[in-house]
């Protein structure tokens, strides 16, 4: 019999259908983890070749520059908050203790204090987001 091949590749991680939270939230923080990656070598590079070697510290332009701060505050916002709750689950910190496996299987992974951790996050993150972006409104002086 023939295996069967990885076809997607790293678009798998994309296609949302069928998954629970939890996997959409771990889809979500590797996304962020590469966009603050992007960030940071763009930032690196302007810093360390424009501004050394010409004096002037470029930023974009207007409205593009203003919608990068703010996208880069929720990736930065999110991926951190996401982080503290995959650690403490990553510890043990957040999983109860097992069961015995037995047929017909239930799915505990979501029980209790993860479910919890998860609506917890997502609380937070909404709450700083507004914060976030009132701050953020006001010093781009819109």
């Amino acid at each position: 019999m023939k295996s069967r091949e990885n076809r997607e590749g790293i678009f798998g991680w994309l296609k949302f259908r069928g998954y629970s939270i939890e996997k959409i939230l771990y889809i979500s923080q590797r996304v962020s983890g590469v966009g603050i990656l992007v960030f940071l070598i763009t930032h690196i590079l302007n810093v360390g070749l424009i501004y050394a070697t010409t004096g002037i510290l470029w930023e974009p332009p207007g409205l593009i520059g203003k919608a990068i701060l703010i996208i880069l505050g929720v990736i930065v916002i999110f991926h951190s908050l996401n982080g503290i709750r995959l650690t403490l689950v990553e510890y043990g910190f957040l999983v109860g203790k097992p069961i015995r496996a037995v047929y017909p299987y239930r799915m505990t992974t979501l029980s209790g204090k993860q479910r919890l951790a998860i609506y917890l996050v997502t609380t937070v993150f909404v709450i700083l987001m507004y914060f976030w972006t009132m701050v953020a409104f006001h010093l781009l002086g819109w």
